[in-house]
């Protein structure tokens, strides 16, 4: 009689099947992690499956990805496209978001779905603040910019897929390799040992037992998770320097009170 396959049996198969799509694959993994009671397990599975934009969530380092930022647009008569953008071309506030390094906060589905809609074609992500940008760079310029976006090549977004699936194998191997034979699902100790083994972050080099970064700005528009010791630790200095400026204060007042009273 032939024994039911284990959810990690039916994980393993379709995680080594290449032409399989990852969504699917992805809630396996949600279903595993809640049997298997880990939180973090689940909670990265469901940011892939849903994405990070519109979330204060950090987009982990290996959704980031080159790609030239570059603009359409009309110069006299004659109109571009595919223009590089230099960052002397941008305005002030946007030189620290924009650039030609870009983290790409879509879903899994998403990405798949961008890159079958057109094989082979550069894909064209928008930023967020587009339309403004472009209209600051068309003032006092003799060029109208009408668009401006990524140009992204499909090859850096399979990259991307790429490392998902990628994590998704070594959790499978890390678990098979914690499991005695003949067990049909792992424990949540052999689970919170896979994932201390294998490199999947919820943020900037951030490890995904890590549950309540501090987000912080940092360059070409991300957010770097800063753990709270590193402010907490910041906070004695700032209650120095606040307490050395009040006595700074506090001396020169009792300085020009005594001259008032007796001059010299």
């Amino acid at each position: 009689m032939r024994l039911s396959r284990s959810r990690l049996d039916r994980l393993e198969d379709d995680v080594l099947n290449e032409s399989r799509p990852l969504a699917p694959i992805l809630r396996q993994v949600i279903a595993l992690g809640g049997h298997a009671h880990s939180e973090p397990l689940r909670t990265w599975a469901l940011r892939e499956l849903q994405g990070y934009e519109g979330t204060d969530v950090p987009i982990p380092d290996y959704r980031r990805i080159s790609a030239p930022l570059v603009m359409d647009g009309l110069a006299g008569r004659f109109q571009f496209r595919e223009q590089p953008v230099s960052m002397f071309d941008l305005p002030d506030f946007a030189r620290e978001s924009l650039g030609d390094v870009l983290r790409l906060g879509q879903s899994v589905g998403q990405i798949e779905s961008l890159i079958a809609r057109q094989p082979g074609q550069t894909v064209q992500l928008a930023p967020a603040l587009a339309a403004e940008v472009a209209v600051f760079m068309s003032q006092n310029s003799p060029r109208q910019v009408l668009r401006l976006y990524w140009a992204v090549h499909p090859s850096a977004m399979e990259g991307v897929l790429d490392q998902v699936r990628t994590r998704l194998v070594q959790l499978v191997g890390e678990l098979r390799a914690a499991m005695p034979h003949g067990q049909q699902d792992p424990t949540p100790d052999q689970v919170a040992q896979a994932l201390q083994n294998i490199n999947i972050v919820t943020g900037d080099n951030s490890s995904v037992t890590v549950t309540a970064p501090v987000a912080v700005a940092h360059r070409r528009g991300s957010a770097r998770a800063e753990i709270g010791e590193t402010a907490q630790r910041a906070f004695p200095w700032m209650l120095v320097v606040w307490t050395a400026s009040a006595a700074l204060v506090t001396a020169a007042a009792v300085t020009a009170w005594v001259t008032w009273f007796w001059p010299s």
